[in-house]
């Protein structure tokens, strides 16, 4: 006759003492198994076991891994976000300064033929200060431009 393996039971005794810390678990036991009415004590054990013995120890790193890695993945994000506004905040800069030199540019070349183009950075939704007026050549800087180009 044969007897398959997993139709055979394995009794085990639990003692609990009179002291206090088995007595709390006593206590703590009956509290789960009144809680639980389908519960028996030996599945109260088996789970508890499975629990402590194999969820902690066959797989101890999925869970910590798992979160750990969502934790470096949001510090990854946070840092981006930092970086990316950093770098819009300075190209923000540098496009108000290149505006503001080619203001300079066309105020002292006099004219508005002698003014340079500058290519344009970004998008086209970055407003420029307002349009200097056209200002008069002064005769004096007409005089001192044809002595410089002569020297």
């Amino acid at each position: 006759m044969m007897v398959l393996k997993w139709l055979r039971q394995t009794k085990k005794l639990v003692f609990f003492r009179q002291s206090e810390l088995d007595q709390h678990l006593l206590a703590a036991v009956k509290a789960e198994l009144d809680r639980q009415p389908g519960l028996s004590f030996s599945g109260l054990c088996k789970e508890a076991l499975h629990q402590l013995l194999l969820s902690n120890h066959s797989y101890p790193s999925q869970p910590s891994t798992d979160k750990r890695i969502e934790s470096l993945e949001a510090q990854l994000l946070s840092v981006e976000q930092r970086f990316f506004a950093q770098e819009k905040n300075r190209l923000e800069r540098l496009e108000a300064q290149l505006a503001q030199l080619s203001l300079q540019v066309v105020h002292l070349a006099g004219s508005g033929s002698a003014v340079p183009s500058f290519p344009q950075l970004v998008s086209d939704d970055v407003h420029y200060a307002e349009e200097v007026e056209e200002v008069p050549e002064d005769p004096v800087l007409a005089r001192l431009s044809g002595l410089i180009d002569d020297f």
